[in-house]
């Protein structure tokens, strides 16, 4: 009797955690937003004209180049390739649109393996003639009972990513030069 109960217990609790894993999810949104000294249209430029250069300005990104065959309308490309650290990744544009001053994307490569879904989406506001508003939202879908346990630890780096990155990204608009840190990380 004993070594049935100890038997129903770990199939309850095996197929407890084998539910867990398939089902948990738990999505992390991240908010930024700035204001950048800096007509619309030059912000834009950088934002949007040149989406797929993110390694001149951003410390996290080493190299990029457009990449894939066009999904949207007036993109010679769908996605861009950056390389990182942690290895190659692809920002998959979904929506680009030059008049509303946004964009919208999903890494659709070097997702990290506990991560079902990582989305953002840069909105650029007129605020005067010399100055931008900066609206960033970044969500992350975690996936498995691993990807549950981490997303406190998770949330904390990647919500310290995303405010490096707007910081770095105004740092290079209004000084016309990359931050500090993109320079540091360059040498090494």
């Amino acid at each position: 009797m004993k070594n049935k109960t100890m038997l129903a217990s770990i199939v309850i609790l095996a197929v407890s955690l084998l539910l867990v894993h398939l089902f948990a999810s738990r999505t992390l949104h991240f908010k930024e937003k700035t204001l950048i000294q800096k007509p619309i249209d030059e912000v834009w430029e950088v934002l949007g004209n040149q989406f797929a250069e993110p390694h001149l300005w951003a410390a996290n990104f080493i190299a990029s180049k457009p990449g894939g065959t066009p999904k949207l309308p007036g993109l010679s490309y769908r996605h861009r390739a950056t390389l990182t650290e942690s290895g190659d990744n692809w920002q998959e544009l979904d929506a680009f649109d030059p008049v509303d001053y946004s964009l919208t994307y999903h890494i659709s490569k070097g997702v990290p393996p506990i991560a079902k879904s990582a989305i953002g989406t840069w909105k650029l506001v007129k605020i005067s003639e010399t100055q931008t508003q900066l609206d960033v939202d970044f969500s992350l879908t975690t996936k498995g009972f691993l990807g549950f346990v981490m997303s406190p630890i998770v949330g904390k780096k990647v919500g310290e990513a995303s405010a490096e990155i707007v910081e770095e990204f105004k740092y290079y608009l209004e000084n016309e030069q990359p931050h500090p840190r993109k320079l540091a990380a360059a040498k090494e």
